[in-house]
């Protein structure tokens, strides 16, 4: 009997092959955040639990804001970073530099998930980190000196992306994310397979865009 193609097995996008790839594990992203929680508990015994979670989540943008400016040329992260080497073999330097930035992104946006109380272990709450830290990867890199995307837009843009397959939407958003970051290489004249697409603070600078939406989100869903 001939197999029917499920539409959402479709080829995914180079860029988000490679960030499935160096990604952490969901279960370890939820441990060390459950500690921080319960380390920010014990610090800050007097402030409320929503005092505590935003305290908690602004130290995990920032921790992922500092780990993103200091990306350089990914080669010599290979031996350090799980996956990374396979990446580059793979792919190129220019998607794995992307992929490197956009793992932690998506690490973040897992944290700051968990601090807010949702299990990332559950796929689709995985996907839905995936869906706010492309988003936010796109708006903030395409804005070139243009207003941001308020809080109450970006969240009903993400809301309208899960009204429908939040796994087509992920490919389609993550296919985005590539093309327009390599654009930017291309731009810029570099030379593909060395990395180092942007310059430390813009990374940093769409990191805590990223961070600071996921936060917004998530403190209201």
């Amino acid at each position: 009997m001939e197999q029917q193609e499920n539409p959402s097995s479709a080829e995914k996008p180079a860029l988000l092959k490679a960030v499935e790839i160096v990604l952490a594990k969901p279960e370890h992203i939820k441990a060390e955040t459950e500690q921080l929680l319960t380390s920010y508990r014990k610090k800050y015994s007097l402030k409320t639990d929503e005092e505590i979670k935003h305290r908690a989540a602004k130290k995990i943008v920032s921790n992922y804001s500092y780990f993103c400016a200091f990306i350089g040329g990914v080669t010599g992260l290979a031996g350090i970073i799980p996956g990374l080497g396979t990446v580059i073999s793979t792919f190129g330097g220019t998607t794995a530099d992307i992929a490197l930035s956009m793992k932690y992104q998506i690490e973040m946006t897992m944290a700051i998930a968990v601090v807010y109380g949702h299990d990332i272990t559950i796929e689709e709450e995985k996907r839905l980190c995936f869906l706010i830290a492309g988003l936010g990867a796109i708006n903030e890199a395409a804005k070139e000196g243009g207003k941001t995307i308020g809080k109450k837009a970006f969240t009903k843009m993400v809301q309208q992306y899960l009204t429908g397959s939040t796994l087509v939407a992920i490919k389609q958003i993550f296919k985005k994310v590539g093309i327009t970051f390599t654009q930017k290489a291309a731009s810029k004249a570099i030379p593909f397979g060395i990395g180092v697409i942007l310059s430390a603070g813009a990374n940093k600078g769409i990191t805590f865009y990223i961070g600071k939406k996921a936060i917004d989100f998530f403190k209201e869903n």
